[in-house]
C-alpha cells in the first residue's frame, strides 16, 4: 500500500508539498491515504492513557445510551472536545486538514468526532462503506468525495490487535470486489483516512487488550452522516461554548455548520 511520510514536513504551505499532493492522488484514485508520523508517538501514548482514564466506563461489552454497537464487541462512542484528546493536534491535525481541504474543499467541516473501541476477542466486521450512495449508486461512484473518515489508533493496528481492512478502489465500484482486502499496519503516531464510499472492515482483535481508535468525520458542509447516528442520545460533536470562542480563527471554519447553535452555558450536542 502507498504510505506518505510526514516526518519533519513543515506545516506551512502543506497543500503545495509533494507529500500532500501524493496523498491526494492516492486518496482520489484508491479511496484511502496513510499518513505516517503526524503526531509524536509519546503524545499518542499519553492520549491512550487519558482515554483509559476518562472513558473507562465505556470499555465494556455493552452499549451505553449515547453509544452505538457497530459489530461484535465493537462500539462507537462520543469524545468530548476537551483535554488532550480534544486538542487541535487531534481534531485539526495540520497534515490531516491539508488533505481534507484538498479532497473536500476549504469549506469542509468536522461532522462528527469520537472513538471506536474494539474489545479483546472482537470478530471481523462485515465489509461496508460508511454511508449510503448519493443520488443512486451509479452516479455516486463517479462523483468527488463528499465525506471521509480519519482514524487515529491509540495502539498499533496490526495482525494481532487488528486493523481496518480496506478494498482499494472500491469507492468507484458499485459492488465489493471479490479480492482479499489490504490490511495495513498503522503504527502509533500514524493515521488511516478513507473515502466514505470505500468498502472497509474492522479486523478481529486477537490481543488481550482493547483497541481504541479516535475517529473524525470530515464532510462537505451540506452533508450529514445518515446512518451512524440513529439514537436520540448519540452526539456527533460534544463541546462547551467556550471551546468555539477559544479556537484560532483558521480552525473555526471546521465548525461553521454549528456556529450559533449553542445556548448560553450549555454544551453543543450534535
Amino acid at each position: 500500500m502507498i504510505r506518505i511520510d510526514c516526518r519533519g514536513l513543515p506545516t506551512d504551505a502543506l497543500a503545495q508539498s509533494e507529500q500532500i499532493r501524493a496523498a491526494t492522488a492516492c486518496f482520489e484514485r484508491h479511496g484511502y491515504a496513510i499518513l505516517d508520523h503526524i503526531i509524536p508517538e509519546d503524545t499518542v501514548r499519553a492520549l491512550h492513557d487519558e482515554f483509559n482514564d476518562r472513558y473507562r466506563d465505556y470499555i465494556a461489552d455493552r452499549e451505553p445510551e449515547d453509544s452505538l454497537q457497530v459489530g461484535n464487541k465493537r462500539f462507537m462512542i462520543p469524545l468530548h472536545l476537551s483535554g488532550n484528546l480534544g486538542a487541535p493536534l487531534v481534531f485539526a491535525n495540520p497534515y490531516v486538514i491539508a488533505l481534507v481541504r484538498e479532497v473536500l474543499g476549504r469549506e469542509a467541516v468536522l461532522e462528527a468526532f469520537g472513538a471506536i473501541i474494539s474489545l479483546s476477542g472482537s470478530e471481523a466486521q462485515h465489509p461496508h462503506p460508511d454511508g449510503p450512495p448519493l443520488f443512486g449508486s451509479e452516479i455516486s461512484t463517479l462523483l468527488p468525495a463528499h465525506a471521509l473518515t480519519f482514524a487515529l489508533p491509540l495502539v498499533e493496528m496490526n495482525e494481532v490487535s487488528g486493523t481496518t481492512a480496506v478494498w482499494p478502489g472500491s469507492h468507484r465500484l458499485k459492488d465489493r470486489p471479490e479480492v482479499p482486502p489490504e490490511q495495513p499496519v498503522i503504527p502509533v503516531g500514524s493515521c488511516l483516512m478513507w473515502d466514505f464510499r470505500l468498502i472497509h472492515s474492522g479486523a478481529p482483535n486477537l490481543s488481550d487488550r482493547p483497541r481504541p481508535m479516535v475517529y473524525a468525520t470530515y464532510a462537505r458542509r451540506w452533508y450529514q452522516d445518515p446512518v451512524n447516528f440513529i439514537k436520540a442520545a448519540q452526539q456527533r460533536l460534544v463541546f462547551d461554548p467556550a471551546f468555539i470562542e477559544g479556537l484560532p480563527e483558521e480552525m473555526r471554519p471546521l465548525f461553521s455548520h454549528v456556529r450559533g447553535a449553542l445556548l448560553p452555558g450549555e454544551p453543543f450536542r450534535g
